[in-house]
């Protein structure tokens, strides 16, 4: 999973918003996002671990 930079730049850009949700309190959207998030990257673990 850490060989794509692009992904890595993208994930950190997501998380950042996601942090943002929670303190501006849209708890339900930040859950979804962390979701998303969290099936994204076992997706490309995924991808990594099988390509080898």
């Amino acid at each position: 999973m850490g060989e794509s930079k692009l992904f890595s730049v993208f994930m950190v850009i997501f998380y950042a918003i996601l942090l943002f949700l929670v303190i501006v309190n849209k708890n339900m959207l930040a859950m979804y996002m962390m979701a998303i998030g969290m099936l994204l990257e076992a997706i490309v673990n995924a991808f990594g671990v099988f390509k080898k």
